[in-house]
């Protein structure tokens, strides 16, 4: 033991670098798996944060519910009604979307425990707080004290808005009657001013979502009273936040399609049912029809014209029916009013035209008409006492005369005369006409709903008094109950795997930590070498020298393994910081926490220190067997007629050419990894070369409150005030589902990504490039995804997302349900090459209004104008489209967003071979080190031969420089090589860095060469 620890204190030198080589590999396997470990933990924690105790989300996809529905037993008072919306602010000119919460009792049931400490288990040290707050009494209930025009903020928001005492809230201007039908209000959106009287933090529910998503929202929390009164949807929610498990069974036990506001009125001969929202859900219509067929269907409806015998009247309201009063009407039958029949002389079997609006796309209206004749002519009184037989729709049923109408139909006030003024001013709604229902429905029927009210006879042995019979779901009125916790945590901890990825990118420090092992192992070996002899002529085995030799630097490695343990945490704990500052890009968020479990560090002791072990007792058994116990080693052989320059040089090169491949390779690693990194960023100034990305659109336009007006069209950029837009400037609408960012910048696994419905007959004249697809024959591509069959449906997906976001192959399905949820698969039938649809799905615009058919605004564009037009229209788009809290982004701009993610990665992968490149160059110095300290005698002997000290100088310098320029020159082209494809996209700020930084190498490798030359010729002439 004394010689041993004698030995190491001796050879200490050599020992340091051995022992700091261990601490670098451990530290790395024990940081990047810790790192990985860290991230998932810190995925889990905001998992909670934006759940709290959330067990189950009662969703109403594009409805609402009575808020009285949260009283029922089945949540036992652990429920939370809220009223959300998306919407937006304006800070300093730039636009914020944010999250707005109608909620009474803020945190009640979002309440996240304190960490609790010392456990290993991922997630485990999150327990979520229970309602009761005797549960958790360190952490209080936040009680409902946001004050009238008062709103709370979350902290993400607060630290990104400069104003923190006043907000102006921009929302859409919702209702009950949904925008994007037609014959209501212009104005799509409202808005509201706040003072802000609090920040609410995680622990409290201010970092609430419901998207599996690690980036923190922006949330403004407001009274829901007051929101509601705002957005005229009063006593409404459309979520429910419970904290225990409530099944879509367990719900549909309480629920009553009241709750989903639709009523029934008992009449004198029928029940009538109608919507508070106007229009009764398709699904329920043919529910209640299918039960009762003598049920009369109405829709009311305002035409533009009744004409007949040359006169007109205009805009009326008609109401299309099934029956009146008990005779059906056949498909060309219409009922005149006696005012009406009177006005354009129309008599019995006359034959009679309605005009009237139909809207096929984004509001892009066309004319149509409607052909019969008179079968009756009935009492104008016998109407208006039928009050219900006309719905009411806001902005046109509560004004005081026609010219008030708010609709965002193009009326032509000036066809307006003072009899219809009169008419309205006594009658209001009430229909002049009525037609048969089986004509129009399907015309006049839209995504809400193909009927204004619904009238069961009383003799229906089967009455409507009682609805829960009639087939009737909370899912045909779009309620969906979600289980989202386990979602949550399952998305979290089966996201981006930091680990691999850290040990992937750390591969290189751990091999030339692994190099920087051997080399001082090999140069005290070889100095011991007349010990190592000295041993054998005292009669000890190779393998006992080898034991002697492993017992003096095992407990070394042991040694640092564990200090590599405390690295490793370091380098944790730099990595995480970095993370969330300057390589955010990976991450696009911050607040990552150090999660070490003991499990995960005791892996990565492990692995570190039996790589040190076993890379020790090789390299032992290697070096000892390799000297054949001689004192000194084989010098060549030369003939004096040899004995040149040249001829030395590489005689001395092939002696030691083990070195001298270390060295090599060690230095062609480290600068082939750092050059080929810097070569493989992409530029982003040239749009020709992003065509494929962007296809070859200027503009991305994404917008808070969905727009309803076609931008293609005179009339809807009139009404959007776009017509100063190029004419000739392209432009594709999309609408969105909004589900999960499936792209690099969610570290989530996404199960489910958001949906854009986009014509598929623009792509092909797009410069999208499909990279592969399923179908046989690549001309009917677009073509075939515009067909669907058995509930599958084709979509488009981003290359990079399907193989690394969903890591799925092309033809797997993903699970949806629909706005009535009903289960529908997309079949990823074709990828796109890198494009600004990362995160997104595309589907067919047709097949998406089939299963989301109440989704009919726009709320991403894409914009091509040239290039000397793109910020003037960028400007224009910002500026009139405001009121929709629009944010235009070039699409070079959002392509270089996505691709910043592999920058970061990039960059990661710079700092670290960079660092692996240092370890390279302490290997080269070492090894050179070395060679000139084992030539003193070489160079003594050279001097008795004549050579000068001149010559001799050179012949060194020249022999030991030829290994680490050729390893710079190889590694160099090497990245050139690998880099071709993308070398295009290289800018000249990387081509001209590449340049300096290989000058600066060969220069500094030429100067150190020289100066340890220089300084091995001065000593050895002491020698």
């Amino acid at each position: 033991m004394n010689i041993t620890t004698s030995n190491i204190a001796f050879y200490r030198r050599y020992y340091k670098l051995l022992a700091l080589a261990v601490v670098i590999m451990v530290g790395v396997i024990v940081g990047s798996l810790v790192v990985g470990e860290s991230v998932r933990a810190t995925l889990v924690q905001r998992v909670h944060e934006r759940l709290g105790n959330t067990e189950t989300i009662v969703f109403a996809n594009n409805s609402f519910l009575q808020s009285e529905v949260t009283n029922s037993p089945i949540f036992e008072d652990q429920a939370q009604a809220i009223l959300l919306t998306n919407g937006f602010i304006s800070d300093n000119g730039m636009l914020i979307p944010v999250m707005v919460w109608g909620i009474d009792d803020v945190g009640a049931n979002l309440r996240v425990c304190p960490p609790t400490p010392n456990m290993d288990n991922v997630g485990a040290n999150l327990r979520v707080c229970p309602p009761n707050p005797r549960v958790c009494p360190n952490l209080p209930v936040t009680p409902n004290n946001i004050p009238q025009g008062g709103a709370k903020i979350n902290a993400a928001l607060a630290q990104n808005i400069t104003s923190q005492t006043e907000l102006v809230l921009r929302l859409p201007a919702t209702g009950l009657v949904p925008s994007g039908s037609l014959f209501v209000t212009d104005n799509y959106t409202t808005s509201a001013r706040f003072t802000v009287s609090g920040i609410i933090d995680a622990a409290n529910g201010g970092n609430l979502s419901l998207k599996n998503e690690q980036t923190i929202p922006y949330n403004i929390f407001v009274g829901r009273t007051e929101l509601a009164s705002i957005l005229d949807i009063e006593d409404k929610v459309n979520l429910i936040l419970c904290a225990k498990a409530v099944s879509y069974a367990d719900f549909c036990t309480i629920w009553r399609p009241a709750l989903s506001g639709i009523d029934v009125n008992t009449h004198a001969a029928w029940m009538e049912i109608t919507s508070d929202r106007v229009f009764i859900q398709g699904d329920a219509v043919q529910a209640l029809y299918d039960n009762h067929p003598n049920a009369n269907r109405l829709f009311s409806y305002l035409v533009n014209s009744i004409d007949a015998k040359g006169q007109s009247i205009p805009y009326s309201f008609a109401t299309a029916a099934d029956q009146y009063r008990g005779r059906p009407l056949q498909d060309d039958e219409f009922i005149l009013s006696d005012y009406a029949a009177t006005r354009i002389g129309a008599q019995v079997n006359d034959p009679i035209r309605i005009t009237y609006y139909l809207s096929k796309d984004l509001k892009t209206l066309v004319v149509d008409t409607l052909d019969g004749v008179v079968k009756q002519i009935v009492p104008l009184s016998e109407l208006v006492a039928d009050k219900t037989l006309s719905a009411n729709f806001p902005g046109l049923s509560d004004v005081e005369k026609c010219t008030d109408w708010d609709s965002d139909l193009p009326i032509d006030m000036n066809l307006i005369t003072k009899q219809d003024e009169d008419y309205w001013a006594s009658y209001r709604t009430t229909p002049k006409i009525i037609i048969p229902y089986r004509a129009v429905y399907e015309k006049w029927g839209n995504a809400y709903g193909n009927a204004t009210a619904l009238r069961i006879p009383i003799a229906d042995t089967r009455r409507a008094a009682s609805l829960q019979d009639e087939h009737l779901t909370p899912a045909m009125f779009g309620i969906q109950i979600i289980q989202p916790k386990a979602a949550g945590l399952n998305a979290a901890r089966s996201g981006v795997d930091f680990s691999s990825l850290f040990l992937s990118l750390g591969f290189f420090i751990i091999l030339s930590a692994i190099l920087l092992m051997l080399v001082p192992l090999a140069e005290m070996i070889y100095v011991r070498c007349n010990e190592i002899a000295l041993y054998a002529a005292l009669g000890y085995t190779r393998q006992r020298i080898v034991g002697l030799l492993w017992r003096e630097s095992a407990p070394v490695v042991l040694i640092a393994s564990f200090i590599g343990i405390v690295a490793g945490l370091l380098y944790t704990w730099l990595i995480l910081l970095l993370l969330g500052s300057l390589w955010q890009g990976a991450t696009h968020t911050g607040g990552f926490v150090l999660f070490p479990s003991a499990a995960t560090v005791l892996i990565g002791f492990v692995a570190g220190i039996a790589i040190a072990l076993i890379t020790l007792w090789i390299s032992l058994r290697f070096k000892v067997a390799r000297f054949k116990l001689q004192v000194k080693p084989k010098t060549r052989n030369l003939k004096s007629a040899t004995l040149t320059l040249k001829s030395l040089l590489w005689a001395n090169l092939y002696a030691n050419r083990r070195r001298a491949l270390l060295s090599f390779f060690t230095l062609t690693a480290g600068v082939l990894i750092v050059f080929s990194v810097g070569l493989n960023r992409r530029g982003f100034a040239d749009n020709a070369q992003l065509a494929s990305g962007t296809g070859g659109y200027s503009l991305w336009c994404e917008s808070s409150v969905p727009i309803y007006h076609n931008m293609s069209t005179p009339e809807g950029r009139k009404k959007l005030a776009l017509t100063d837009l190029p004419q000739d400037a392209r432009i594709i609408q999309m609408t969105r589902y909004g589900a999960d960012d499936a792209s690099c910048l969610n570290l989530n696994k996404v199960s489910q990504p958001t949906v854009l419905g986009v014509d598929m007959n623009l792509l092909p004249t797009t410069d999208f490039a499909i990279e592969r697809h399923i179908y046989p024959n690549k001309e009917t591509v677009f073509a075939s995804l515009q067909t669907a069959a058995d509930s599958v449906y084709p979509v488009l997906i981003d290359e990079t997302v399907l193989m690394w976001g969903l890591m799925l192959q092309l033809g797997d399905t993903i699970s949806y349900k629909s706005s009535t949820g009903k289960r529908i698969y997309l079949r990823l039938a074709g990828t796109l090459k890198n494009s600004i649809f990362q995160g997104s799905v595309l589907m067919d615009k047709t097949l998406f209004s089939n299963i989301w058919g109440e989704i009919t605004g726009s709320e991403i564009a894409l914009v091509k104008v040239k290039d000397t037009e793109t910020e003037a229209t960028r400007r224009l788009l910002s500026q009139a489209l405001n009121e929709y809290g629009v944010r235009v982004t070039p699409t070079a701009q959002r392509l270089k967003e996505f691709n910043s993610v592999t920058d970061a990665y990039l960059n990661i992968f710079l700092t670290l071979g960079g660092l692996g490149l240092l370890l390279g160059i302490m290997c080269f110095i070492i090894v050179i080190r070395k060679d000139l300290l084992a030539r003193k005698e070489q160079i003594s002997i050279y001097r008795a031969l004549g050579f000068t000290d001149k010559r001799i100088a050179q012949m060194l310098v020249r022999e030991n420089r030829i290994v680490p320029l050729c390893a710079i020159v190889v590694g160099v082209v090497g990245s050139l090589a690998g880099a071709v494809s993308g070398l295009a996209n290289v800018s000249i700020w990387i081509w001209l860095t590449t340049l300096v930084l290989t000058v600066l190498l060969i220069l500094s490798v030429v100067v150190f060469i020289r100066f340890l030359v220089s300084s091995l010729m001065e000593t050895s002439k002491h020698y």
